[in-house]
C-alpha cells in the first residue's frame, strides 16, 4: 500500500520532470502520453501487480486518431493567399511538417472523411505498417530521454534497439494505474504543452492570426458529426430529457432551456474521445448544469441500460460512419470514470444543483438475492477487535475450502480460514470486504486475461450497501445445492433485451447460462494474485 503510494507520487515527479527536461521539437512526445492514458483507461482493469503490454499498432492507430483532426486545413487568422490546402496544414514539427499529418492528409484528400472510416478501410493496415518505424524511432525511445538520458520509468527500451521492429511495449509494473489513477492531469498537460507548442513553431504564425480558436480546432469534439446523434437519441428516449425524463421541446426552438442538446455521459473533459455509446440527449439546462460532472448512480444504471444493453447495436449501426463504435471500451471508460470517482469521494450529479456521494447503491440483479447483514456468511462477520486482529490489519482472509468455480457450480465452506498478506498495488483494500480463494477450473482461461485452474483470486464480497453496477463485471456468484451446502461459479455477467441475465465464459468451448432465481450474486472478482 505504500509502495504503491510512493510509486504514484514518483509517477508526479517524472512527469513533470518529463516536460521540463525532455526536448520536444515536434509535438510527437505529448501525443505519446495522451495514447498511453488513453490505452491504460479503454483497457479492462487487469492485474495491476503486472506489467501491462501494449501493441505497437495500437498506439500508432491512436495517434492516427488524435492527429485526424490537426490534418484539416486550418485558415482562421491568416488574411494572405494560399494557392493549396497542404498549405494551410498546422506544422506539428519545428523542423518541418510530422509525417503522421503528412499521411492522414493523404487519406484525406483520398475520400476518407473520418478516423472511422479509415479504421474500416481496406488500406488501414498498410498505412499502420508505414507509420510504425516512424513511431518507434521517434516517440516511443525519445519520450524517455531527460537531459539527453534514458531514464525508463514507464516502460524499459530494451525492445527498441536499432534496427527492431517491436510488436508491443510492456509498461513496469503499476504504471498503467497511475495513468489510470492520474488519467485527467496527464491529458490536461500533454494537451496544453501540445497546444503551446504548435503555437510557438514560427511557420504557423500567419495561419494562427492574434485570436486563433487552436485548442477546440485540435482537441474539440466533431460538432458537425453530432447533428446525425440528436435525431436517433430522441428516439430512442422517446422524446425525454435523458437525465429529468421530462419532455424535450421539439417544436418551439424560441425555448432554448428546453431544446434538445447532445451530452458526453462521461464528460468529454474527463475522457476527451468520441465514443458512439457515450452520447446522450438532453435538456439544454439539464446539460450545463452537470457541466463536467459525473452523473449520479442511477442515471449510469439507465445509461448502461439504454446504451450498452436496449439500444447498443442501433447506436452502433447507425453512427458507426461517424464515430467510433466500441460499446465495450465505453463500459471500460465508465468503470475507470466512476471507479476514481469512489476513491476520490467526489460527488455526482443527480439533478439541478443536486449531488450525491460517489458511494454506489446496491444493484440487486433479477435473479440475485444481495444478503443483508443479518444474512451475511462468515465471509462478512465483522472480526472483533482482538490482538489477532491487529496483526492482521494489512492482511486478508484467505478460504481454501472455497473453490470458486471456472466450470460448473462447486461445492466450497469457509468454516477454514487462514490471512494472507494483501497483494501489493490493488488499491485501498478492506480485510472486512476483500478476501482471497483458490480458482477451479478451465471455463474462464480464454481472452486477454485468462484465469486459470488454480489461480489465487482476489474478491469483493458484495453487500446490501455497496454493490453498484455489475453488468460487464465478473462475479462469483452462490447457490445452494440439495443439502444446503454453498456452491459457487465465476462468470461475466450481461443483460439481455428481455431483462434476464447471462453468464458468460470466457472459454468459448464452454456454453452461455441464464442466470435463475435460485442463484446469488456473491463477490466481485477484481483481479488474478500473483504469488
Amino acid at each position: 500500500m505504500i509502495g504503491a503510494m510512493q510509486q504514484q507520487l514518483d509517477f508526479i515527479a517524472y512527469i513533470q520532470r518529463m516536460l521540463v527536461e525532455g526536448e520536444f521539437t515536434a509535438t510527437y512526445k505529448y501525443a505519446l502520453l495522451h495514447a498511453i492514458a488513453d490505452v491504460c483507461v479503454e483497457h479492462k482493469n487487469s492485474n495491476p501487480e503486472a506489467p501491462m503490454e501494449i501493441e505497437i499498432d495500437t498506439l500508432v492507430d491512436k495517434f492516427i486518431q488524435l492527429y485526424w483532426n490537426h490534418s484539416v486545413p486550418y485558415a482562421l487568422g491568416t488574411t494572405d493567399i494560399i494557392t493549396n490546402a497542404e498549405e494551410m496544414l498546422l506544422k506539428q514539427n519545428s523542423l518541418g511538417q510530422a509525417k503522421f499529418i503528412t499521411e492522414i492528409f493523404k487519406l484525406q484528400n483520398a475520400g476518407i472523411k473520418s478516423y472511422n472510416a479509415f479504421k474500416n478501410h481496406q488500406h488501414y493496415s498498410k498505412v499502420i505498417s508505414s507509420l510504425r518505424r516512424t513511431f518507434i524511432d521517434g516517440p516511443l525511445w525519445r519520450l524517455q530521454l531527460l537531459s539527453g538520458k534514458e531514464e525508463c520509468f514507464l516502460y524499459p527500451h530494451t525492445l527498441l534497439g536499432k534496427g527492431r521492429e517491436p510488436k508491443r511495449i510492456v509498461l513496469n509494473v503499476g504504471i498503467a494505474q497511475c495513468f489510470r489513477r492520474f488519467y485527467d492531469l496527464v491529458v490536461h498537460l500533454s494537451v496544453t504543452e501540445w497546444v503551446e507548442k504548435v503555437q510557438t513553431i514560427k511557420a504557423n504564425q500567419t495561419l494562427l492570426g492574434s485570436q486563433s480558436q487552436l485548442q477546440e480546432f485540435l482537441f474539440g469534439t466533431n460538432r458537425t458529426a453530432l447533428k446525425v446523434v440528436a435525431p436517433l437519441l430522441i428516439d430512442i428516449q422517446k422524446g425525454l430529457c435523458f437525465y429529468c425524463q421530462k419532455p424535450m421541446n421539439l417544436k418551439n426552438e424560441k425555448e432554448t432551456k428546453k431544446t434538445p442538446e447532445i451530452d458526453h455521459f462521461i464528460p468529454f473533459k474527463r475522457y476527451p474521445n468520441d465514443l458512439a455509446h457515450n452520447f446522450v440527449a438532453a435538456h439544454a439546462d439539464c446539460n450545463n448544469n452537470k457541466r463536467d460532472h459525473l452523473a449520479a448512480f442511477s442515471h449510469r444504471d439507465r445509461w448502461l441500460e439504454q446504451n450498452l444493453d436496449t439500444h447498443k447495436a442501433e447506436i452502433a449501426n447507425k453512427l458507426q460512419p461517424y464515430f467510433y463504435c466500441d460499446s465495450d471500451k465505453s463500459l471500460a471508460v465508465s468503470n475507470w470514470a466512476y471507479q476514481v470517482a469512489e476513491s476520490s469521494s467526489a460527488k455526482l450529479w443527480l439533478g439541478k444543483n443536486s449531488f450525491e456521494e460517489a458511494k454506489p447503491k446496491a444493484e440487486v440483479l433479477k435473479f440475485s438475492k444481495v444478503v443483508n447483514k443479518s444474512e451475511q456468511t462468515n465471509l462478512a462477520t465483522e472480526p472483533k477487535a482482538d490482538f489477532k486482529t491487529i496483526i492482521n490489519a494489512l492482511k486478508l482472509r484467505y478460504f481454501p475450502n472455497i473453490k470458486i468455480a471456472c466450470g460448473h457450480f462447486k461445492t466450497g465452506d469457509s468454516s477454514d480460514v487462514e490471512y494472507l498478506e494483501a497483494p501489493y498495488g490493488a488499491g485501498k483494500l478492506d480485510p472486512n470486504v476483500h478476501f482471497l480463494a483458490r480458482a477451479s477450473g478451465n471455463s474462464m482461461n480464454g481472452g486477454k486475461n485468462p484465469i486459470y485452474d488454480g489461480d489465487l483470486l482476489l474478491l469483493e464480497l458484495i453487500t446490501s450497501d455497496k454493490a453498484g453496477s455489475l453488468r460487464g463485471q465478473i462475479v462469483a456468484i452462490e447457490r445452494d445445492d440439495i443439502g444446503g451446502e454453498g456452491q459457487y461459479l465465476l462468470r461475466k455477467v450481461n443483460k439481455l433485451p428481455n431483462g434476464q441475465y447471462e453468464l458468460i465464459a470466457q472459454n468459448l468451448d464452454y456454453e452461455v447460462m441464464i442466470a435463475d432465481e435460485s442463484m446469488r450474486t456473491f463477490a466481485r472478482f477484481k483481479q488474478v494474485v500473483a504469488e
